[in-house]
């Protein structure tokens, strides 16, 4: 195993560089501008392997599409175009403690986890900032916002470090607010996915690019879970009709609790309890990481 600096900076605490981090090289992807774009209308359905969702260029517009890497060619693809199956392989048990019960599940319940590190039969979903397309435009990174949820149960999508650790929650469907999370350029992450009960699930998701031209890019688009015995068909046939968050000003982003800083560099993995699995981050400059306290602190 080898040590790597990782940095993950949620709320006001910044977690340190965990004890022991193992590589993953199934993280150390790189992007190329010549990777095909599908068209829309071409529908999926992913039950399992590596998606990041991320925001790239489409027709001389910047968009937040979903990169499936399921197959030995990597693919973008819309996300009005694709289901996530979630089956029962996604189950796991929470501890008999009330560390996760920002889940909305009780101790020693069931709930379905797309987990950081990737297992056999469940989608593997993350996000990146490594399009080339991105790069020419921005010199800093994006923001994604939860920007509504609609389903059975509870959402929420989380970090921890190491098996002590406090989970970093970054959405809570339960919270009001757009729930900020800043993404530095070219960064790769996966984070856990936690829905409580079976059912068709659509979280939605707005990206916001600032360009070095001091214009910004703001998009919002819908990721449809089927989880548990819920129908694929009824995913695809389901459309977001929830209120929508409204989004945050760039002074109230530096203010969210729930702003993290995910930092550019090579790729870290930390192990979860949860889902025995990894959070991958990257190393951030000196610069970075006094700009991640700053935001977390102020």
């Amino acid at each position: 195993m080898k040590r790597i600096a990782a940095a993950v900076c949620a709320a006001s605490l910044l977690i340190a560089q965990p004890a022991y981090a193992q590589q993953d090289p199934a993280l150390q992807q790189q992007v190329s501008e010549t990777e095909r774009i599908a068209p829309a209308g071409e529908k999926v359905v992913i039950d399992h392997g590596h998606i990041d969702i991320g925001a790239i260029e489409v027709d001389g517009d910047f968009d937040l599409l979903a990169r499936d890497d399921t197959e030995a060619h990597p693919v973008w693809r819309h996300l009005d175009d694709m289901v996530f199956k979630v089956s029962d392989a996604a189950l796991q048990t929470l501890p008999e403690d009330s560390t996760f019960e920002f889940t909305g599940a009780k101790a020693g319940d069931k709930v379905y986890v797309v987990p950081q590190s990737q297992i056999s039969g469940v989608p593997w979903i993350g996000w990146n900032s490594q399009a080339p397309s991105i790069q020419k435009v921005t010199d800093r990174g994006v923001t994604l916002e939860l920007a509504g949820y609609q389903g059975p149960g509870h959402f929420s999508l989380f970090l921890q470090a190491g098996g002590v650790q406090k989970p970093q929650v970054i959405w809570d469907a339960d919270e009001k607010g757009a729930q900020p999370m800043w993404v530095e350029l070219n960064t790769h992450t996966h984070a856990n996915w936690v829905f409580t009960e079976p059912g068709v699930h659509q979280v939605a998701v707005r990206l916001k690019l600032p360009r070095t031209d001091g214009t910004e890019v703001e998009t919002t688009r819908v990721l449809r879970f089927a989880v548990g015995d819920a129908s694929v068909a009824e995913a695809q046939k389901a459309t977001f009709d929830g209120e929508m968050t409204a989004s945050e000003s760039g002074e109230e982003q530096a203010k969210g609790s729930a702003n993290i800083g995910l930092i550019a560099g090579g790729v870290v993995a930390v192990i979860v309890v949860i889902a025995g699995a990894a959070v991958f981050m990257s190393r951030q400059s000196a610069r970075r990481r006094a700009e991640a306290k700053n935001v977390a602190n102020g």
